[in-house]
């Protein structure tokens, strides 16, 4: 259990950072809340369609790209900082011990945004302008 703290309101929550289990896998309420904020924040490039001269259709694909690299990266980036750990393919591939580093997330999204830039012939400053807005759905595990 994890004790959630409001100091102001003088509340003490409870909560159990599993959220359900299926089939043997575990679902946490973090990668809920992850999967939230992407949900959130492509309904939100929807709405802004076509600002600062980026249409949605190039949000949605540069998302499908997007999600996986990030993803990817994290893991590599995690397992290079651990690699007297990570000695086989099999634990590197076995996500359900942990292992992803936000910061292999941010260098891959940057780059894969900075080269999808290029060839839909998108300013990668109109880009960042762009989807600065939803930055703050990120969550945080802390």
């Amino acid at each position: 259990m994890k004790e959630i703290i409001i100091p102001l309101l003088n509340i003490t929550l409870k909560i159990n950072p599993i959220a359900f289990t299926i089939f043997g896998i575990s679902v946490y309420w973090y990668a809920i809340l992850i999967v939230l904020s992407i949900i959130i924040a492509i309904y939100i490039y929807y709405k802004n369609d076509k600002k600062y001269g980026i249409n949605y259709e190039d949000i949605i694909d540069l998302a499908l790209i997007l999600i996986p690299i990030s993803f990817l990266c994290a893991r590599i980036y995690y397992v290079i900082f651990k690699l007297d750990y990570y000695k086989t393919f099999e634990k590197i591939i076995n996500i359900k011990d942990g292992g992803l580093a936000i910061y292999g997330g941010i260098i891959g999204a940057v780059i894969t945004s900075y080269i999808f830039c290029k060839k839909r012939n998108i300013k990668f400053t109109d880009l960042l302008d762009y989807i600065v807005i939803c930055l703050p759905l990120r969550t945080s595990n802390r």
